[in-house]
């Protein structure tokens, strides 16, 4: 059975007037009434999505109204099976365009939207759906990286011959192990488990994959989607991702980095111990490891040149992103 008969399939299940439909990356939109809709496969169970839509529940409760809730079937269920067995969602979806990175404008007001966000993402302890409690232990995280990345500079120094990718990073280990090293000895003596108790007594929610792929602009409101990795959390955390993942895109740009954490700021006061965990969350070189731990994971007989181009990309920005991470420093009083 194709996709279209297996989603016609679970259409039967909803009371919608569909009045046109198209295919977007491995998902169908759907309009029905004045409202968009997506069909997208959902690989987790009922609980899951249960505490997704609790979350989204939160913020609508709030007054936030672009959040892509889901449809409850004819059943009152959220997933829908199709005659193989597969599960499918229906979620709310917007006409909207994608969040643009190099608009220092919108990555702002992004960060200024998270903070409203954190603040109304809470849950209550008496709460009947089942939480999602993220593992929070970033030493043992920390610490782990730490390890891979010696092995990998272990496994590359006993070879004989090595090609370019391989002794890029041999060139830049010590570098960048150093700052591994340095984040894990610093997040040690911040204060994080004192925060960490205050976040799972007061069940505070991150989104989980804060970034421009789950943003998008419908004129000034905000679209904010895909909460599948939402859970009990670090908020900072959310914080942290969203400006890592948009200082790659700008270069380490410290006036836009520091701009986005201030818009932040203004919207939701940091906590004791937020910043320094922030600080040691940027110190750790998260995309060098990533790199690294891919090499080391994949096909060694074949390098892929995308990825020797992004690490080459990694070590001539470095120098920008140590000055950024030097004025976040300046911020923790």
């Amino acid at each position: 059975m194709g996709m279209d008969e297996k989603v016609d399939e679970v259409l039967k299940q909803y009371e919608l007037d569909i009045k046109t439909r198209r295919r977007v990356r491995g998902s169908v939109v759907i309009e029905s009434g004045d409202k968009f809709y997506v069909v997208k496969p959902y690989l987790k169970d009922e609980a899951r999505v249960l505490f997704e839509e609790s979350v989204k529940e939160k913020l609508l409760e709030n007054g936030y109204g672009f959040v892509d809730i889901a449809l409850k079937n004819n059943s009152d269920k959220y997933i829908s099976e199709d005659p193989c067995g597969g599960k499918w969602v229906i979620r709310r979806w917007f006409q909207a365009q994608d969040c643009d990175v190099k608009d220092e404008r919108q990555v702002c007001v992004a960060a200024a939207h998270l903070a409203d966000l954190h603040k109304f993402m809470r849950l209550e302890s008496g709460s009947t759906v089942k939480f999602n409690t993220s593992k929070i232990d970033i030493v043992s995280l920390f610490e782990k990286h730490n390890n891979e990345m010696k092995r990998v500079n272990s496994y590359i120094k006993a070879k004989k011959q090595k090609n370019r990718m391989e002794i890029s990073i041999l060139n830049s280990f010590k570098e960048f192990y150093d700052q591994g090293a340095a984040a894990l000895q610093y997040i040690k003596k911040c204060g994080i488990d004192r925060l960490c108790e205050r976040t799972i007594s007061e069940n505070r929610i991150i989104h989980g994959s804060y970034n421009y792929h789950n943003l998008s602009f419908a004129g000034e409101n905000i679209i904010t989607s895909n909460f599948e990795k939402a859970a009990v959390g670090l908020q900072v955390t959310d914080l942290y991702d969203w400006l890592r993942k948009t200082m790659e895109k700008n270069g380490w740009n410290s006036e836009m980095g520091i701009a986005i954490v201030k818009e932040y700021m203004k919207g939701r006061e940091i906590e004791s111990g937020e910043i320094e965990v922030l600080y040691a969350l940027l110190l750790y070189p998260e995309k060098y490891w990533k790199l690294v731990n891919f090499y080391y994971n994949g096909k060694k007989t074949w390098i892929s040149e995308k990825n020797y181009e992004k690490l080459e990309k990694i070590r001539k920005q470095e120098s920008d992103r140590q000055k950024f991470i030097a004025k976040i420093k300046d911020l923790i009083v």
